[in-house]
């Protein structure tokens, strides 16, 4: 066994739910895109206790402290872990779901405990001297660690990358939906309907505010209790965007397409949260960001998740290097990251340091 891995992971950009609060349909199914940056990376090496460095280090503990528990390792499996790189959390990144799934991924790779429930496609698979991982090991580390309650967008992404269609999943009863929440049982995690590669020549302009963030934890809990059932008709026409307009451009590399119909997805899955984005402090500075995205002719355009990033699709990188100017022409990068990245169509990669 390994003594030393080094996991890396894509970013998760999530365009938005499809339906929630009708009890009659799926939940939480949504699509998403991953981008290579600003990704995870981190580094486990065996050690005579569990400690963590580096951004984020206290929730990598956490991760690794669950796979433990969940998998019944013993009190033998302690490792350094070392958080390279990791975007700032809660921003719209899905940096809690990439770091958890990583540090599960190097648990096991360090570990590799043999009472787990695994078969051989729960397995990371060996390609070109890296390790990628397949649907299904996504899935069973995304358990070891409890992620994956609501949205599973960065779970599929983890094990491949691309544009991701999920279907969500139907609500549990109260008590059982009590019970995973506290951590005594599994949950299900929701199907994936469709994941396409896009064009390498394509590129994303990430857009994050620096002193924002959005709701999450107890607030987002909260939020979700609050919040009124998704209309019928708007999940509908979410769903046909996403399966006949966003999934067919995407196979058939037809960008102007794919960017309309990303901002128009972007802004109706937006419509059922209004009543509660309307309170965060970013929410009229990232309008006005979308607003001038639009004037400058970047319709592919939409926040992720709660916010406050935003992703700009652009085609070919020369467009996205212009945008990143036009931007710093304007004073923006004062007040907010940039990055230009490309869609990754790869997704998570784990390598033995030794």
């Amino acid at each position: 066994m390994p003594t030393a891995v080094e996991v890396r992971t894509p970013a998760r950009l999530h365009l938005g739910l499809l339906s929630f609060g009708d009890p009659t349909l799926r939940a939480y199914g949504g699509t998403g895109v991953m981008v290579d940056a600003p990704g995870v990376v981190v580094r486990l090496r065996r050690h005579s206790e569990l400690s963590a460095a580096g951004p984020l280090g206290t929730r990598a503990v956490a991760f690794a402290r669950e796979c433990v528990r969940a998998w019944g390792l013993g009190t033998e499996a302690t490792c350094a872990i070392e958080v390279v790189t990791a975007p700032r959390a809660h921003v719209g990144l899905g940096s809690g779901t990439q770091l958890a799934l990583a540090v599960a991924a190097g648990m096991r790779q360090l570990f590799c405990p043999c009472s787990q429930e695994q078969s051989a496609s729960a397995l990371v698979l060996p390609v070109a001297g890296q390790r990628h991982f397949d649907t299904a090991a996504a899935i069973s580390l995304a358990r070891g660690v409890g992620r994956g309650r609501r949205s599973s967008v960065g779970i599929h992404g983890f094990s491949g990358g691309g544009l991701i269609v999920e279907a969500g999943k139907y609500a549990p009863l109260p008590a059982a939906a009590a019970e995973v929440e506290a951590g005594g049982g599994s949950h299900e995690v929701s199907p994936l309907v469709a994941r396409v590669h896009l064009p390498a020549e394509w590129r994303c302009v990430v857009i994050i505010q620096r002193d924002a963030e959005g709701l999450h934890g107890e607030a987002e809990k909260a939020a979700f209790a609050d919040l009124p059932p998704v209309d019928r008709a708007l999940s509908a026409e979410l769903a046909r965007i996403a399966l006949m307009e966003l999934v067919p451009a995407a196979l058939e590399g037809k960008f102007a397409e794919f960017s309309a119909a990303v901002g128009r997805y972007g802004q109706l899955a937006g419509l059922p949260f209004a009543s509660h984005t309307g309170g965060l402090p970013q929410t009229e500075s990232t309008r006005q960001l979308l607003d001038l995205l639009a004037e400058l002719g970047f319709c592919g355009s939409a926040q992720s998740s709660w916010g406050p990033a935003v992703m700009a699709c652009c085609a070919p990188a020369q467009a996205a290097e212009q945008l990143v100017e036009t931007f710093q022409d304007r004073g923006l990068s004062q007040r907010h990251d940039l990055w230009i990245t490309q869609f990754d169509n790869r997704g998570a990669m784990l390598n033995t340091l030794e």
